[in-house]
């Protein structure tokens, strides 16, 4: 491919030119219908179903909470008699409730802000990597091993990105891309995603020295430095915590209150006590799990993780496509 070339005319013969680099198979990764479960799935149309659904709800979470929140206020009702005209009026419930509710929006909206953000960071990976791959086969030589093995260490970054935010070191991916001794190399280094950053720096300046278009190089420059921005985002995201004081004092405030709303509700409700109970610790508990869980969009182990399985293979097969043109 000439260098003369303008970039826009290079993308035209893609179609025409076939490159001899073999097609990476990429292995499969092991299927784990636990962690489907916790993916964000589509939601369903029908009320019912949403409403009703098990998978991907923290009901079952926080259903033990639930019950032994029932049984407290069971055992209250039975120990009641024991100490005749004691209870508590409902009115102060009425407006710590409404206080406790705000202080759980805040919560949520936290958890979902950090979610969300996360999400952002990844769809910029995605287009990010694309651009890099992009401008280093439009403008590196077609003969060029430098470019090929390039691309595959562009199209593996995305997995170690992931295994890092996750701390594990399983590299399946990598594996097939690079083969066994580069991925060792990379579970053993300080910060993978820093090495892959730091191999692909390396053949970039390889290019640069045989002939690689200066504009082409620092484009391809800008978009290696913004997916180090996007990974330190990333961690940012994952590292910093939610404020332990927040923590505390919701679930203080919503310890409390459950404590002492059967002695409000008792002498009205009667033996309805446990099952109005249950009922109004059902969404305290689910709102304060569900800020928790949002907390780290990265983790498998935790409900709605982002997919990044999904995201990081169709970067790669992005990434890889480009050979086969």
């Amino acid at each position: 491919m000439s260098q003369d070339l303008p970039f826009s005319q290079n993308l035209v013969d893609f179609s025409s030119k076939r490159s001899d680099y073999a097609e990476v198979k990429l292995q499969a990764p092991v299927v784990d219908l636990e962690q489907n479960k916790r993916v964000n799935m589509p939601e369903s149309k029908s009320f019912l179903a949403s409403a009703l659904s098990w998978q991907g709800s923290v009901t079952p979470r926080v259903l033990p909470r639930v019950m032994v929140a029932a049984l407290y206020a069971l055992a209250i009702y039975y120990i009641e008699p024991l100490f005749p005209g004691f209870s508590l009026s409902i009115t102060p419930f009425e407006y710590s409730g409404a206080v406790l509710a705000l202080i759980l929006v805040l919560r949520v909206n936290a958890g979902h802000d950090r979610w969300w953000e996360a999400r952002k960071i990844w769809g910029a990976i995605v287009n990010q990597s694309r651009n890099l791959a992009l401008v280093i086969y439009g403008y590196g030589e077609q003969s060029d091993d430098i470019r090929q093995t390039l691309l595959k260490w562009i199209a593996a970054w995305p997995h170690v990105m992931r295994e890092s935010l996750r701390n594990e070191l399983k590299l399946q991916e990598v594996s097939a891309l690079l083969g066994e001794e580069e991925a060792e190399k990379i579970r053993k280094s300080e910060n993978m995603s820093m090495y892959v950053a730091h191999k692909i720096i390396s053949m970039l300046h390889l290019l640069r020295m045989s002939g690689m278009d200066p504009y082409a190089f620092q484009r391809a420059e800008t978009e290696r430095s913004q997916l180090i921005d996007a990974i330190g985002a990333c961690e940012r995201i994952r590292n910093t915590r939610m404020p332990l004081v927040l923590a505390i004092k919701t679930r203080r405030f919503i310890l409390l209150f459950l404590l002492l709303l059967p002695f409000a509700l008792v002498d009205r409700t009667g033996w309805l006590t446990p099952l109005i109970v249950a009922l109004a610790s059902y969404p305290l508990f689910s709102l304060d799990e569900i800020g928790a869980e949002l907390q780290n969009p990265f983790s498998p182990r935790n409900l709605s993780h982002l997919p990044l399985d999904v995201i990081c293979k169709t970067i790669s097969n992005n990434v890889l496509g480009l050979a086969k043109l």
